[in-house]
């Protein structure tokens, strides 16, 4: 609890003690607009070069930099599907400038999702400022996440990547939808929660690997939060487009349409999207099962209350079935999601209240799984009970939530945000099995299990975020996070009760906290220091599961909950290293982090569930882990038009409560490419590799075993043609090599890990109206 008292500490020194600068300043006012309807442009994002000062326009366009010393300085003004402004300004003492600036569209159609890795202080890393946009193929998120350096993912089918970021998994990763709180709806975690969102209806992804994304929600150890179409960045009454995607060897299908539009005080994005995908084979040919069906709809409408006032409100809808998951027992037979939203926001005009924003919201899936094409749905003579079984398992997750942010400027080199947030999940999940043909059946069939008994956990959180400006060279943020956890379940089984525990009702207060201090040495180098602890209360499977398998293991074995597990708490350390300059830029990030009463499970002598599940079941138990690594980045310009880009990761983790490696632990890899774009026409071309090398420190005793290395390679190139088609093309694993991921999910029955697709070629149309 140190590091809560030092972090508490911190924010009362900072909200007490305040640097003024003996000189006058200056302040810079602005308005930013579009060159081609000549529309207020909402959403820009400006900078004062080589310092610590930044804003971004509001609903008007207007932006407002204070306290500026005087002096030479370089304004720079960026946006999405824009091309970047560079302004030299020269300010005098007391002096209010006012300038006007014009963005123009790029000529090149971007169908890419902007991702963003921050630094534990919630900046960009240096590296992305070069490339914010990434065209992609957007057939999964979670293949986009593994383009950052230090977060994977976990393959269990042909959809749904599960993120891992810096060997934090699941749960330990806080998953947020345009604000709101999302977790998947089943116990084998066959739908990660970015697998509810198309890839077409994103347009950001900013992913946060450490313990300081405390404002957004409760025992973030690790954050990844996904934004679609915001609508105060929309100019134009009407307009939208057309998207057609096709992968071969996947023979994966997307199509969808966005249609959009603001009048000045009504603002609408509505979207819709299809996909669908078979099986694919690896490098060797071998046939993997990857069939599944994906519809979407998605909507936003928001109105302008008055000036200073907005509201919108969201609503989704998906539905996916027929899903194969070679890595898991059982097949996803549907997925139904629902999305409801409301948003409130007011900024005043004067005075220390900058903004005030309210949400309200609901996140509902229901799921529904079989064992239709699996091993168990046959007979077999040799297996016990040697008849096909017919398994189902129906589950849900209700999430319901909302939060209250208040930002405030006391003053010019202050920024503070105070809230409250909450959310309650409710999640239940009934397997039945049953003989699947007719004829003589033990006693016991059919067999009904509670598998979650109706867990909720409830979480009310208070927070305050208070950063300072000491110069334009240094400043520092501090955050603390107080959470009221309560966590209740219905009937458990006899079983459940007689071995496990009867006090399923849990409640505990939990505080968190975080400081970093970042320092920019020169007009190049920056450089930061972070140290944050967070605390994750048990989720449903860790508590309440009733002899299930474990997803955060590679065996079928059982597994059962603990009610009376005490919260996780992670404290890390970060150091960074920022460098940017007019060809090339870096960035270096070294970590260090200690988990207290980690989750993690012994072997005991309690009675198996099924038949055929392996004779030991494991139990969930609070432990002792510890991690650490680094993740480099870098770009360089050769010429205007070609630059060279690379990163690499290094990650070492161990459990130390089962004296082994943790698992799930990145091998150590490297990233590179090379891309070129055309200075006159809308024309790009981009090669890239990845070279991963052999893991075998794994963790035995939850199945884990050693994976080869491997590099593989993909080359894509995109154009635009008058404005309004772009047309993008690629070749994935282009010497078409057999290899897994490391952290791929085991087939429970060969218990060989999935291995990757091999050669795919994909081509992808876009029309703009």
């Amino acid at each position: 609890m140190n590091i809560i008292k030092y972090t508490t500490t911190a924010v009362l020194l900072l909200c007490a003690f305040s640097t003024s600068l003996a000189q006058q300043t200056a302040t810079i006012n602005g308005q930013v607009f579009n060159e081609e309807n000549n529309k207020p442009l909402p959403g820009v994002n400006i900078i004062i070069k080589n310092t610590n000062k930044g804003s971004s326009s509001n609903g008007q366009g207007a932006f407002t930099l204070s306290k500026v010393d005087p002096g030479s300085y370089t304004l720079i003004f960026s946006f999405i599907g824009f091309k970047k402004i560079i302004k030299p300004i020269q300010l005098s003492p007391g002096e209010r400038a006012e300038i006007k600036i014009e963005l123009s569209p790029r000529s090149m159609l971007l169908n890419g999702i902007q991702i963003t890795a921050l630094r534990p202080d919630q900046i960009a890393e240096a590296n992305m400022k070069e490339n914010e946009v990434k065209e992609a193929n957007p057939r999964d998120s979670g293949e986009l996440l593994r383009n950052i350096a230090g977060v994977d993912a976990v393959r269990r089918g042909p959809a749904g990547l599960d993120p891992v970021i810096r060997g934090l998994r699941e749960t330990e990763i806080g998953t947020y939808l345009d604000g709101t709180r999302i977790f998947p709806g089943g116990p084998a975690r066959m739908d990660s929660p970015l697998s509810h969102l198309d890839p077409t209806a994103i347009k950001k992804i900013e992913v946060v690997k450490g313990p300081y994304a405390l404002t957004w929600g409760a025992g973030n150890m690790s954050a990844v939060h996904v934004e679609t179409q915001p609508l105060n960045t929309l100019t134009k009454t009407f307009g939208g487009t057309i998207t057609s995607g096709y992968d071969s060897n996947l023979n994966a299908i997307e199509e969808a349409v966005s249609v959009r539009g603001s009048t000045g005080k009504f603002g609408y994005w509505v979207h819709g999207a299809w996909r669908e995908g078979n099986d694919f084979e690896s490098g060797n040919g071998t046939n993997i099962p990857g069939n599944f069906l994906s519809r979407e709809l998605r909507a936003k409408f928001g109105y302008a209350l008055t000036s200073k006032s907005y509201v919108d409100i969201s609503i989704g809808y998906q539905n996916q079935k027929n899903l194969d998951y070679p890595g898991r027992l059982l097949n996803a037979d549907f997925f139904n999601t629902y999305n409801y939203s409301a948003n409130w926001e007011w900024i005043p005009e004067n005075g220390i209240l900058s903004s005030l924003k309210a949400q309200a919201y609901i996140n509902n899936v229901d799921h529904g799984m079989d064992n239709d094409g699996k091993p168990t749905a046959q007979e077999d003579q040799n297996r016990m009970p040697p008849f096909p079984l017919a398994v189902a398992v129906d589950a849900r997750a209700h999430v319901s939530g909302g939060n209250i942010t208040a930002e405030l400027t006391p003053a010019p080199s202050w920024n503070l945000e105070i809230g409250t947030d909450i959310y309650s999940a409710n999640r239940d999940a009934v397997r039945t099995i049953d003989r699947r043909n007719e004829g003589m059946k033990p006693a016991m069939f059919p067999l009904v299990d509670q598998m979650w008994p109706d867990a909720r956990v409830t979480d009310l959180g208070l927070f305050a975020k208070a950063k300072h400006s000491f110069t334009d060279q240094l400043n520092a943020t501090s955050t603390v996070r107080l959470d009221l956890v309560y966590t209740d379940a219905g009937p458990t089984s006899n079983f459940f009760a007689n071995n496990v525990s009867t006090n399923l009702e849990q409640s505990e207060t939990n505080l968190s906290g975080s400081f970093t201090l970042n320092y920019i040495a020169n007009q190049h180098w920056t450089l930061g220091a972070g140290l944050g602890s967070v605390v994750r209360t048990a989720d449903a499977t860790e508590r309440y599961s009733d002899r299930i398998p474990a997803s955060k293991a590679q065996t079928s074995a059982e597994f059962v909950g603990n009610p009376d597990l005490d919260p996780e708490r992670s404290t890390q350390a970060d150091l960074w290293i920022d460098a940017t300059y007019q060809s090339w830029n870096l960035s270096l990030n070294l970590f260090g982090r200690q988990l207290d009463e980690y989750i993690t499970f012994e072997a005991t002598n309690l009675q198996k569930r099924l038949p055929l599940s392996p004779d030991t079941v494991f139990r969930y138990i609070n432990g002792k882990a510890c991690f650490w690594g680094f993740d480099l980045s870098a770009s360089y310009r050769i010429i205007n038009a070609l630059s060279l880009n690379g990163s690499a990761h290094y990650l070492w983790g161990k459990d130390i409560s089962l004296n082994e490696p943790a698992l799930g632990i990145s091998p150590f890899g490297i990233d590179g490419g090379l891309r070129y774009e055309s200075p006159d026409r809308p024309w790009f071309v981009e090669g890239t590799f990845h070279w991963i090398t052999e893991q075998d420190r794994v963790a035995t005793t939850r199945g884990e075993t050693s994976t080869d290395g491997y590099l593989t390679a993909e080359i894509k190139t995109g154009l635009t043609a008058w404005n309004r088609l772009s047309l993008q093309a690629g070749v994935e694993n282009v010497t078409n090599t057999q290899y897994v991921n490391h952290l791929n999910a085991k087939n429970p029955f060969s218990k060989q890990s999935i291995p990757e697709p091999g050669r795919v070629f994909h081509l992808d149309i876009t029309y703009k109206f």
